[in-house]
């Protein structure tokens, strides 16, 4: 692989990361007005803004987002070939798609994940409330809310993010073996 190749993927990587944001924070309803929504506001709306026109928002997941990302992720190879003659095989669209719709869902998960992650190191550092611990408690409450009222009450220690940690490291272990198996295939 080289540098050009490695460009487009962490362009494309990041920027399908960014969407997957864009739409985790509209879903999870997160304050409009804080300056890191604004933020993600700011970058991904001359892009989105077409693409809402056809297509629509549904229960509060900004489909269009997710959508970009998926096209996103099912170009990467096919731009990295174009870039610099990545072999890929006999891959053909269906190929791309579902490696597209993998890296969607990993890349949700990874966002969680990072989520957890910096959540639990601001909590160590906790010095007051800031837009950022604001942000973090918004999007991970729901997905943590089920897992607290499985486990035990423990007192000030809440395992609820390392119980979540645990489950996503699992699925993205599951996904990448998925990944590379599915990729193997596709590249005879």
């Amino acid at each position: 692989m080289n540098t050009l190749q490695l460009l487009v993927f962490i362009i494309i990587d990041l920027y399908g990361l960014i969407l997957v944001l864009r739409a985790w924070f509209q879903f999870s309803r997160v304050d409009f007005y804080n300056p890191i929504s604004q933020s993600l506001v700011k970058i991904t709306q001359p892009v989105l803004s077409p693409l809402t026109t056809f297509i629509p928002t549904v229960k509060n997941i900004n489909l269009a987002a997710l959508l970009l990302a998926f096209l996103l992720f099912s170009l990467k190879f096919p731009l990295a070939h174009v870039v610099g003659n990545l072999f890929i095989g006999n891959a053909d669209i269906l190929d791309y798609a579902i490696i597209g719709m993998l890296t969607l869902v990993r890349t949700v998960g990874k966002a969680i994940f990072y989520v957890l992650l910096i959540g639990a190191v601001m909590s160590w550092f906790n010095r007051g409330a800031t837009p950022l611990q604001f942000i973090l408690a918004q999007l991970s409450e729901p997905l943590l809310r089920p897992i607290q009222r499985i486990l035990p009450n423990t007192g000030m220690i809440d395992f609820s993010p390392m119980v979540l940690a645990v489950i996503l490291f699992l699925l993205n272990s599951l996904l990448g073996d998925l990944f590379d198996v599915y990729w193997a295939l596709a590249s005879y």
